[in-house]
């Protein structure tokens, strides 16, 4: 009860360190929940926000009941070339899915495509970025937070999402389908690999960075999740051409809280495993639809 106690007025503090981020985050909140009301799907809307807020609770009640030693997240070079250095290969990486996911693919064949692809592979995904803070910036494994802390974690959160999406749009649930058949190693292998871990390992990355650039975690968390919100866009115009460039940026938006949940979840347990089982196995979808 002390730790729940504890980690209440530990949110409480960071609304009033970081005031623009929370203005921001209220903001998001507000056109969900307008969305929602909009829809018809308000308590979808309230249950997805509530699921969030409950996520980081438990988060910070389980690292307060069990402290793991950490390394952190350390930054061996200058903040400013770094997070350049990141911004650059994610923005590469978002005209590339634009091309990919535009007409204009259709029209390239032969080498041409074969090197688009590779591109992709190296900057969606984002391998240049691992070879780069590795072998360039020389970063040790466990300074990008490859480590096993509270790998049990993703567990007890998979078991609020769900008790959450079941009670308020248990239609999202994809459980089903992820166990039908032989979809369930290729949806075990893009959810945790091409997904939870590339996007994790990219937002824990700058998110860092950025909050130290800016001197303002909060910002840094934000501005990070953000982008990576973005990148969600190309695929979402490609699979819903009928949809306005208003309605794919609202899209984006509503995804922004879960994202800011799963980078809070790898600055908290000082480890990247968490979020990207979290977020790989975030078959409950409850973000979706809004």
């Amino acid at each position: 009860m002390r730790a729940l106690i504890e980690s209440i007025e530990q949110h409480g503090r960071t609304v009033k360190v970081y005031p623009v981020a929370t203005l921001v985050l209220l903001a998001i909140a507000a056109q969900i929940l307008y969305t929602g009301w909009i829809k018809h799907t308000l308590t979808h809307s309230v249950g997805y926000l509530l699921a969030v807020w409950c996520g980081l609770l438990l988060t910070d009640v389980v690292v307060k009941i069990a402290p793991a030693p950490a390394v952190g997240f350390p930054i061996k070079h200058p903040v400013m070339q770094e997070s350049l250095i990141i911004i650059g290969s994610i923005v590469l990486g978002m005209v590339l899915l634009i091309v990919r996911f535009s007409p204009v693919w259709t029209t390239i064949h032969g080498l041409g495509r074969v090197s688009l692809f590779v591109l992709l592979l190296l900057f969606v995904f984002p391998i240049a970025l691992a070879l780069v803070f590795l072998f360039i910036y020389r970063y040790k494994l466990r300074q990008l937070g490859i480590n096993l802390q509270y790998w049990y974690l993703p567990i007890f959160i998979n078991l609020l999402f769900g008790g959450i999406t079941l009670a308020v749009a248990p239609e999202l649930s994809h459980w089903k389908i992820f166990f039908r058949g032989t979809r369930f190693f290729g949806a075990l292998y893009t959810g945790i690999i091409t997904a939870g871990l590339a996007e994790e390992f990219t937002r824990m990355l700058l998110q860092t960075r950025l909050g130290h650039a800016f001197h303002n975690k909060g910002i840094g968390f934000v501005v990070a999740t953000s982008l990576w919100a973005s990148m969600h866009m190309p695929l979402d115009w490609s699979q819903h051409p009928h949809k306005s460039f208003m309605q794919i940026v609202i899209g984006a938006l509503q995804i922004i809280p879960i994202g800011l949940f799963w980078g809070y979840l790898t600055h908290r347990t000082k480890s990247l495993l968490p979020a990207v089982l979290t977020h790989g196995l975030n078959l409950w979808g409850i973000q979706n639809s809004l």
